[in-house]
């Protein structure tokens, strides 16, 4: 069941410690961290939705004979080189539970034949295309890792990248439209955008933020689809909030101005209700945060973030079906596809972007799927049942018959989710990032959190868990610094080290980036023998 708070009311002539805007992952992780620290704070997180959890959201569905089961239909993964959200995890008594992979996967591109492969990478049917793609990878990880994710600008490749997107820097080094068909696929489901409109300087450092570029895409140890979590992971926030309290949780209430002219914060909500408070941690995105008010006005740096960082399009579907019949013909249930030819309705390309094993810990065979990007765009405008006929249409071509005839389609159309407006996450464009340093940074009594601030796993759960605990961090320097130690400012605003504005290079970054050197080398020297 979502969580929905008892209190009705809660009084407007109190003054609050702190009051955190937006009830998601990076929101109720400062509130529940706050209270940890000091239960005296008095401590109000307000919810424009109503529910808590944000950019997760876990639902029932049917699973035949009028049972169901719990299904994610926002973020799903953690890995664990996700600190964050797996201490958290932990805390709360959450467990998680590897993501199926094994067997062989799917892969169609720009509308040409399926084929498959096993392993990580994709057969993309030449020599040729093998080595543009190592070279890319190389030359991806490389860069990365020397774009930190706290000041993208302060990277010897700043200028340069800020003015590409993916696209085009990936056509300044490689001609396979194989790779640049696989990549966009990538891109789409990772950003919910293309990479013809994704920037390439705030994609390095995202990359750097996770680690690597790979770590971004796949699915094994380390990497962001390592892991799902047992019983979906939106009571990660139901957790917190109610170990927080739910009596301190104000549901529907969207703020619409933050006055913070005089001793104290005003915060007014689109219900007439006004609330005062000492600090404020606003957790809403970016594209949510410019509906507000400010008085006085947030700095135009700040500003201009916010303003050229548009959301991504996502719609994400679960198919349910009686038998996990891909496992039992010895395949992952991994589809990767830039988009199939005119589906079975008369459609543009077929939906289906990528596909995963869905199966749940309790057994429950199901399909998990995207449409992203310019195809999200497009199939949002048709009917859920088009949507639906096509999926499955889709399905069967990959799979056959047996993917004909699902217990269950189940959809989320994020776009038209109120208060958030898209998913997975807001993205940089090219040209605008000098400011991006900006996204994190304090104003005056306000703080900012959120995954976008994130700087380790930017765009994940953990990294709004991660920019939680920063946000706490700095409340507390401000209302009760007698509690922290100097090392817990590191990563702050407030780090006299400087931390913040400096990049640190990932020992797993470094070791892709030899790893796919190597599988350079070695794929050049394959094909030096095979024309000989």
């Amino acid at each position: 069941l979502l969580v929905r708070c008892a209190v009705l009311f809660k009084s407007s002539s109190m003054l609050y410690d702190v009051v955190v805007v937006g009830g998601g992952a990076a929101g109720l992780t400062a509130a529940y961290r706050l209270h940890q620290r000091d239960s005296t704070l008095s401590i109000l997180v307000l919810e424009a939705k109503d529910r808590v959890g944000g950019r997760t959201l876990t639902v029932p569905i049917d699973i035949g004979d009028g049972q169901s089961e719990a299904f994610d239909l926002g973020g799903q993964w953690v890995g664990s080189s996700q600190l964050h959200v797996i201490k958290i995890m932990k805390e709360l008594g959450i467990e998680s539970y590897p993501q199926y992979t094994t067997g062989t996967k799917y892969l169609q591109l720009n509308g040409g034949p399926i084929t498959t492969y096993k392993g990580d990478i994709p057969s993309l049917g030449s020599i040729w295309d093998l080595i543009q793609m190592q070279y890319l990878m190389w030359k991806a990880e490389y860069i990365a890792a020397r774009v930190p994710i706290q000041d993208p600008y302060s990277s010897p490749y700043a200028i340069e990248l800020d003015g590409e997107t993916v696209d085009s820097w990936m056509r300044k080094h490689i001609q396979s439209k194989a790779v640049l068909d696989l990549i966009d696929a990538a891109c789409r489901v990772a950003f919910g955008t293309d990479s013809r409109r994704l920037g390439a300087l705030f994609f390095m450092a995202y990359c750097n933020a996770a680690g690597s570029m790979m770590n971004v895409f796949e699915a094994k140890k380390d990497a962001a689809q390592e892991s799902r979590v047992k019983g979906g992971t939106q009571q990660i926030c139901q957790k917190m909030a109610e170990s927080f309290g739910l009596e301190n949780i104000l549901l529907s209430h969207a703020v619409t101005t933050i006055d913070q002219k005089g001793k104290n914060i005003l915060i007014k909500c689109s219900n007439s209700s006004t609330f005062e408070c000492r600090r404020a941690i606003l957790s809403a995105p970016p594209n949510m945060l410019l509906k507000m008010k400010f008085e006085p006005s947030l700095p135009l740096l700040k500003e201009q973030i916010y303003s050229n960082m548009p959301i991504g399009h996502l719609i994400k579907f679960v198919v349910v079906y009686e038998k996990a019949f891909w496992r039992e013909a010895g395949y992952s249930g991994e589809i990767v596809s830039s988009g199939g030819e005119q589906d079975s309705c008369g459609y543009g390309h077929g939906p289906i972007n990528v596909c995963y094993d869905a199966t749940t810990y309790t057994g429950v065979p199901a399909i998990v799927g995207f449409i992203s990007g310019r195809q999200a765009i497009e199939w949002q405008n048709k009917s859920k049942s088009e949507r639906h006929s096509a999926v499955v249409s889709g399905l069967k071509a990959f799979y056959g018959p047996a993917a004909e005839t699902p217990i269950s389609y189940t959809e989320k159309v994020w776009a038209e989710e109120p208060y958030t407006g898209g998913c997975p996450v807001l993205f940089g464009t090219p040209g605008t990032m000098y400011s991006f340093k900006q996204i994190r940074m304090p104003h005056d009594k306000l703080h900012f959190c959120g995954t976008e601030t994130a700087t380790m796993w930017t765009g994940f759960i953990s990294g709004a868990v991660q920019s939680g605990e920063r946000a706490t961090i700095e409340v507390l320097h401000n209302l009760r610094p007698e509690l922290l130690e100097t090392q817990e400012l590191r990563g702050t605003c407030y780090d006299t080290q400087g931390t913040m504005n400096c990049g640190t290079i990932h020992p797993f970054s470094i070791s892709t980036t030899l790893f796919t050197l190597v599988i350079l080398v070695a794929s050049i020297i394959l094909a030096m023998w095979i024309m000989t």
